[in-house]
């Protein structure tokens, strides 16, 4: 329930596609923007297809795709992709970091991260400033370990 509670207030503070006239806001761009940012699930391009379908059953895949890429374009929302694996989609574009299960491939979110530091010489003397606005952290989730 806290969950749901909180993705809605993520929601209603969130961007939704600005107004241009260099592109078109389509029906299918908002509808996808609109189920994505409704799961906390992390879906694949062909979950969010499924998830669509049940509002307009006319979406093609290969509009899912060409809107995800529109959105991401945008920064309303987050790709992750990861190695060897299928993209998998955030509604969320604030500020927090992806924990990766590498065995069932679930994506939780956390949000509470507020400094993160690498000691490392190579990283220091490379001069290389990295930005964790975005982190994703790859390993076991609880479930799997057990």
């Amino acid at each position: 329930m806290l969950i749901i509670l909180l993705r809605i207030i993520i929601n209603k503070n969130m961007k939704t596609i600005p107004h241009n006239k260099d592109y078109r806001i389509t029906l299918q761009r908002k509808i996808v923007l609109e189920e994505l940012r409704k799961v906390c699930s992390h879906p694949t391009a062909k979950q969010l297809h499924l998830m669509t379908k049940k509002r307009n059953s006319n979406i093609s895949l290969a509009t899912i795709y060409r809107s995800l890429d529109f959105l991401e374009k945008q920064k309303l929302i987050i790709k992750l992709q990861s190695k060897d694996k299928e993209a998998r989609y955030d509604g969320n574009p604030e500020k927090h970091c992806h924990l990766c299960c590498d065995e069932c491939n679930c994506v939780q979110d956390v949000f509470d991260v507020e400094d993160v530091k690498i000691k490392s010489k190579q990283l220091n003397k490379s001069g290389f400033v990295p930005n964790f606005n975005f982190l994703e952290l790859h390993g076991l989730c609880k479930s799997c370990l057990s």
